[in-house]
């Protein structure tokens, strides 16, 4: 959980300006970022000594790095020919590929973003688990740009902004799940955290970025034509691309589940097992042995697998049912159990050696402190009067006129999700992350930071989250919403805002 002074002042909101008023220690304070975050004086030296990246033919998206604590990127949004498991297919893009290039940072570091939506339907961007202002040309998911526009977007990352895995995508409300469908998704790397640990220091990495699409006739099919029978994983791009291993060595994995609706379930082949390292960008306090890795949509993992006897080993994406009758072909049909790589394990082995109780990190436990107030969320689903099925966040359908939660700077707050459909759901909130504490009302033994967490059907999940830093309006909603028949396009969705000084609910959440 991140842990920065509070240095944004109360903020007034009417219509879309804020009006920022003095903060308490007398320096003038706005929604953007009010402190000094890095810029040039950022921690330029975290891309040197980090682990080595294995370039073994292994599919790589096109990675840019920061350099003297800046990273300055053009980004065009397009419909072209993309390569997509090999072949030249008609698709969304980032810069012409599948998936677009990966932005490699560093804590302090000033990113700017010089984006271009070349689309025929408008866009914007989401840095999706960054932890900077909501407000102004940083991350505002309420700016709309339009075809032919360009827009600056900046953002300095904190140095307390947790090193790890994060990823960008559109968050234009009704067009995010289509065109995260039909290719526009990226990762974005923070280096440090892990890469510092000795222990890992010499473990090289994989990056893996799972996209979810279906491709027909030479083009990507949009994703109300399509269902998740014939929709594929592509991992960097390609459809079951060969992982090389050698026997006992270790290799770290940053997963990324760049999808808006499909959980991934991972389990390797001959019983090989995770070493779960992290979440969502969050180092865990120790690794976890896990046979199965589940990815909810938009969410990351970090593990270490190692080396088998030399043979194949496919990595699988099991079957997985995320509502009643999900196997039937007429709602779709099951997610197919497919490969979505095929590990290699040959030459001369290596055993590489790791505590398997060593320490990774000391992230920060919100439980036993007090909180300063309690809201209930509610996933829920309606009929519109034209048949089509809409999910509501408290009952109410997204309003982007409409305040639902006002949060108070440096506040504890506890919030029970509480998920009353049939279907598994997500959590995710922008901004500030939180801690999860219980899952379906069993406690999570160790403390889970996460931007984005699965919410069983039927259940309740609780989470303490303490915003700090930046007031401004962001939003917290489901990630997924699948097209099963009518269907609004919309996910159940909230708005929230922070400030320094009130902590009152608007609406009805």
């Amino acid at each position: 959980m991140r842990r920065g002074r509070i240095s944004i002042g109360g903020a007034l909101l009417a219509a879309a300006i804020v009006l920022v008023v003095l903060a308490g220690g007398g320096s003038l304070a706005t929604g953007s970022t009010s402190r000094v975050q890095g810029g040039a004086a950022g921690n330029s030296d975290c891309h040197k000594n980090t682990p080595p990246i294995l370039h073994d033919g292994f599919p790589e998206p096109r990675a840019r790095y920061s350099r003297g604590g800046r990273l300055d990127v053009p980004l065009t949004a397009s419909l072209g020919n993309v390569l997509i498991g090999g072949k030249r297919v008609t698709a969304l893009s980032y810069d012409g590929s599948f998936p677009g290039p990966t932005l490699v940072i560093c804590a302090g570091d000033h990113l700017t973003v010089h984006f271009k939506n070349d689309m025929t339907e408008p866009t914007n961007l989401h840095t999706h688990g960054f932890h900077v202002s909501p407000e102004a040309n940083h991350d505002n998911v309420f700016l709309r740009i339009d075809p032919g526009q360009a827009f600056t977007y900046e953002y300095d990352i904190p140095q307390d902004m947790p090193a790890g895995d994060y990823w960008y995508h559109p968050h234009l409300h009704t067009f995010v799940q289509p065109q995260i469908f039909a290719g526009l998704a990226g990762a974005i790397v923070q280096e440090g955290g892990l890469d510092t640990l000795p222990a890992l220091r010499h473990v090289p990495q994989r990056w893996i970025v799972i996209e979810n699409t279906e491709v027909k006739g030479g083009k990507v099919v949009p994703v109300g034509e399509s269902s998740e029978t014939n929709a594929r994983l592509y991992v960097n791009g390609v459809k079951n691309p060969t992982a090389k291993i050698r026997p006992g060595e270790l290799q770290r994995w940053r997963i990324f589940n760049a999808d808006a609706e499909r959980f991934v379930v991972l389990r390797l082949g001959h019983g090989q097992r995770f070493q779960l390292l992290a979440e969502d960008g969050h180092t865990l306090a120790r690794p976890l042995s896990v046979s199965t890795l589940q990815i909810a949509p938009g969410s990351r993992r970090e593990v270490l697998v190692r080396g088998g006897k030399p043979g194949s080993y496919p990595l699988r994406a099991l079957p997985f049912s995320q509502f009643p009758g999900a196997e039937k072909a007429a709602n779709g049909g099951p997610e197919p159990n497919e490969k979505l790589l095929t590990l290699r394990s040959a030459g001369r082995p290596k055993r590489t050696a790791f505590p398997a109780r060593a320490v990774l990190g000391h992230p920060s436990d919100l439980r036993g402190k007090p909180v300063d107030r309690k809201r209930t969320i509610v996933f829920n689903e309606l009929t519109e009067p034209s048949g089509a099925a809409a999910f509501t966040v408290n009952g109410m359908k997204f309003d982007p006129e409409r305040i639902d939660v006002t949060m108070k700077l440096g506040s504890i707050e506890q919030w029970t999700l509480v998920n009353e459909t049939t279907e598994w759901h997500t959590f995710h909130i922008h901004i500030n992350d939180f801690q999860v504490v219980s899952v379906a009302g069993k406690p999570v033994p160790y403390v889970l930071e996460e931007d984005n967490v699965a919410l069983p059907p039927k259940s309740k999940t609780v989470v303490l989250m303490q915003p700090t830093d930046f007031t401004g309006k962001f939003v917290f909603h489901c990630q997924r919403d699948v097209p099963r028949g009518p269907r609004d396009d919309g996910h159940g969705a909230g708005r929230a805002r922070t400030d320094g000084s009130a902590d009152a609910a608007l609406g009805r959440a």
